[in-house]
């Protein structure tokens, strides 16, 4: 065979063998194309947290920088807090005032209790003994009066002496003035614990007082209360466990109310997002197994699953807002839907906006 006839001879095998080749891998893109759903344009998502000031104020310090890992309650930025706090002292010395003279005013409405009760109880024995002598005089002024009708008759019989009779009356006139005596101060007695009863409505003005001190010591607590809460306000702590992302103010700087200072993400809430051409929505289901390629750590080298955990109900197009024409009526055009898929087994380091690739594998749902 001439070497013209050889060349001929290896040039059609190798024909062959390329429109094979090329045949294969057409033959496996269509096959690829139609069992997976495979999406370029794909990034990390997650949930950004955005710590703002509560408070106008000056920064004191700035505890993180950005990239730093942190746990719940860290402190991640300190305002200047010396006024809050002479505030709170002020109310704090306040609020003692006021407890003190509380228990001035409980001193002395128990002193001034005791005092009414003490002399009540003289007021009341003074009665009763005064109402035993005044007993005691009536039973002398009875026994004197019967002694003078007895001295009457006999004077008047003449058998006694005009001295004698006369002695006799005039016991009964001492004697009944003693009774009569005695009787009015029975009676001013009784006037006097009348008296004392009455002054027992002092108790009520001490207790008024006591009251307006409690409402005022209750005010003062709330509002010790209101300026704590208010301390808490300069110190500004994680409220997850997180990576720093942004760090917008620093010492010395003035921040306004709601004006943000620090940008964190939790990194076991990152999950990758994907723009899905509408054309390929009847295949997805949640579950499927996902192969992800991270522009970070490129094919061949390291690939990645995941799961589809998430298939958007609107397009891309009415989460912007919609598209119109000039007549207001929508342009026809390809929509996409937004699926989310997490990563089974993520790198160490990794970061929320990073370029992915994803391969979404649907031979399942794939009907010929």
């Amino acid at each position: 065979m001439p070497l013209n006839e050889k060349s001929k001879s290896v040039l059609k095998k190798l024909a062959v063998v390329a429109g094979i080749s090329v045949t294969s891998l057409i033959s496996y893109e269509v096959f690829y194309w139609f069992t997976h759903v495979y999406e370029y344009d794909a990034r990390i998502e997650a949930e950004l947290t955005t710590l703002s000031s509560r408070i106008d104020g000056e920064i004191e310090k700035v505890y993180v920088k950005e990239g730093d890992r942190v746990k719940q309650g860290d402190l991640l930025v300190a305002l200047k807090s010396e006024v809050q706090q002479l505030k709170i002292k002020a109310l704090e010395a306040d609020l003692i005032r006021e407890e003190g003279q509380r228990t001035k005013i409980e001193a002395e409405m128990i002193a001034f209790e005791r005092d009414v009760n003490s002399r009540l109880a003289t007021k009341r024995e003074t009665i009763k003994a005064r109402k035993v002598e005044h007993a005691t005089i009536r039973n002398r002024f009875e026994l004197t009066r019967k002694n003078f009708a007895r001295a009457k008759i006999l004077f008047e019989k003449k058998l006694t002496s005009k001295k004698s009779f006369e002695q006799e009356q005039s016991k009964v006139l001492l004697i009944e003035a003693e009774v009569e005596n005695s009787a009015a101060n029975i009676k001013v007695a009784e006037l006097e614990l009348e008296e004392v009863k009455s002054s027992k409505s002092k108790i009520d003005v001490f207790i008024a007082e006591k009251n307006i001190r409690n409402l005022n010591i209750s005010k003062i607590r709330t509002l010790i209360n209101q300026e704590v809460s208010k301390l808490t306000y300069h110190f500004v702590k994680s409220p997850i466990n997180g990576i720093i992302d942004s760090v917008y103010k620093y010492k010395g700087e003035h921040v306004e109310e709601a004006e943000r200072m620090i940008l964190l993400h939790d990194e076991n809430s990152l999950w990758i997002e994907a723009n899905v051409d509408e054309s390929q929505l009847r295949h997805l289901e949640l579950g499927q197994r996902v192969i992800i390629d991270i522009d970070a750590y490129p094919y061949p080298f390291q690939e990645f699953d995941g799961v589809v955990t998430f298939i958007g109900s609107v397009t891309t197009a009415q989460m912007a807002g919609g598209q119109a024409t000039g007549n207001g009526r929508p342009r026809k055009q390809t929509q996409r839907i937004p699926v989310r898929m997490k990563i089974l087994d993520p790198p160490k380091k990794i970061a929320p906006g990073m370029l992915v690739e994803v391969n979404i594998q649907i031979y399942d749902q794939i009907r010929f």
